[in-house]
């Protein structure tokens, strides 16, 4: 348990450490191009780690230079069999499992024996059937090892992704469109990837396409709900992985709560994350905002406005949101992100539990919240329970006078995000 208090006369400048869908994507793509890559900037927490340890398990050669910079030999499309014993470990990142299932479906490689992929209890309840459906579809050889349509799997070694057209609903999550389109680049001919009824979080398959492009890959949309990839060879080229826009959320949201002033430096209007936007939404709520190529500045000014808002193009930032709407005059209503409900915690109804615990008054919907700031003032010295969410951790910190119960739950993505709040005066000595 840690116990925070809410910071004074914040003024800072922070730069949160690098993204974890930005890593992820550049330590893979990295793996299956031809040469050598150098890689910096790099999110070093549980989830990288899982993506560095799979792909270092399979045979891809990566020496760290300094503590943010790996250098990545490329294995050209043809991992090798597993080493060691046992399954490849994806922890619960969503990313690894999700984006490793469908590269090895596509290329199992040197293997000779099937490949096994196995998960935390917390990623086996995560939503997989669309994507091992669609795997299947395209000719892969999957077989679940335990409950239908989750992992564990094993991956045959004649698995292939013939290519041709892939039609999606709804998908769950953005990261099965990603995923396909990452092992879309090694089937055998140009995949067209339909999408029925839209993605969520589509900035995310945006920024998937852009690094998948950076790194020798050919991928566009074609029209609004279509998206082809031309299989080509992967080269091996620098990337340079900019700061978590997810992570930053949490900073510039405590400037718009307390009325400070937070600047993030290295995430600005350049940005290939769709989160990098959240500032306008605490704009919207009346925070001062401005934003540069390379910069993001939000101060606030001591008063809060509920807003009514569509979140779906960056659902992650819900929960930054719910907590400065504590802070707001009037009703917040979020809609758009029933995604939400399949992440590492079904979000919508752990926030729902844990903002009533501070006063709010707050109905949970299919695809969203409506809260009402707490008509008699905030609950002062409530423990937050963190459902093991390292999103849940971080966006409750923000409150300042709470207890925030196992906060190790953000070695997932931001080890040293305490450490940070310490250095903002914000953990009760």
């Amino acid at each position: 348990m840690l116990q925070l208090k809410a910071p004074r006369a914040l003024d800072a400048d922070v730069r949160p450490p690098g993204s974890k869908s930005l890593t992820n994507r550049a330590l893979l793509l990295a793996a299956l191009a031809q040469g050598r890559t150098r890689l910096s900037g790099l999110l070093i927490a549980d989830d990288t780690q899982r993506m560095r340890t799979c792909l270092e398990r399979l045979g891809v050669w990566i020496r760290e230079t300094e503590p943010t910079t790996l250098e990545i030999e490329g294995c050209a499309g043809e991992f090798a069999s597993p080493t060691g014993d046992g399954p490849l470990f994806a922890g619960s990142a969503g990313t690894v499992a999700r984006f490793l299932t469908a590269v090895l479906a596509a290329r199992p490689g040197r293997a000779r024996r099937a490949v096994e992929l196995d998960a935390s209890a917390q990623m086996q309840a995560r939503p997989m059937g669309q994507l091992l459906d669609a795997l299947r579809e395209q000719g892969a050889a999957i077989r679940c090892l335990g409950t239908e349509g989750h992992l564990p799997i094993a991956i045959g070694p004649d698995s292939s992704l013939r290519g041709g057209e892939v039609t999606f609903a709804r998908p769950a999550s953005s990261q099965i469109v990603s995923a396909m389109l990452l092992a879309a680049s090694l089937s055998e001919k140009a995949m067209h990837v339909r999408l029925r009824e839209g993605t969520p979080a589509r900035p995310y398959v945006d920024m998937t396409i852009r690094v998948l492009e950076h790194f020798g890959g050919c991928a566009h949309w074609e029209g609004a709900d279509s998206i082809v990839v031309e299989p080509r060879k992967l080269i091996a080229r620098d990337y340079a992985v900019e700061p978590d826009a997810s992570s930053a959320s949490y900073f510039l949201g405590l400037a718009a709560i307390h009325a400070g002033s937070v600047a993030v430096r290295g995430l600005g209007s350049d940005s290939l994350q769709g989160d990098a936007g959240f500032y306008r939404v605490l704009g919207q709520m009346g925070a001062e905002v401005e934003q540069t190529a390379a910069i993001t500045r939000v101060r606030g000014l001591g008063r809060l406005r509920g807003i009514e808002i569509d979140m779906g193009e960056m659902p992650d930032m819900t929960l930054t949101l719910a907590v400065a709407a504590l802070f707001a005059e009037g009703s917040t209503r979020i809609r758009g992100v029933e995604v939400l409900r399949h992440h590492e915690t079904d979000r919508l109804a752990a926030v729902t539990c844990e903002l009533r615990k501070l006063g709010a008054t707050v109905e949970e919907r299919a695809d969203g919240l409506q809260i009402e700031p707490p008509r008699a003032g905030l609950k002062r010295g409530v423990s937050i329970d963190t459902y093991d969410d390292h999103r849940m951790a971080m966006a409750f910190s923000m409150v300042g006078d709470v207890a925030i119960r196992n906060p190790a739950c953000v070695e997932k993505t931001f080890p040293t995000y305490f450490a940070e709040l310490e250095r903002l005066g914000m953990l009760e000595a």
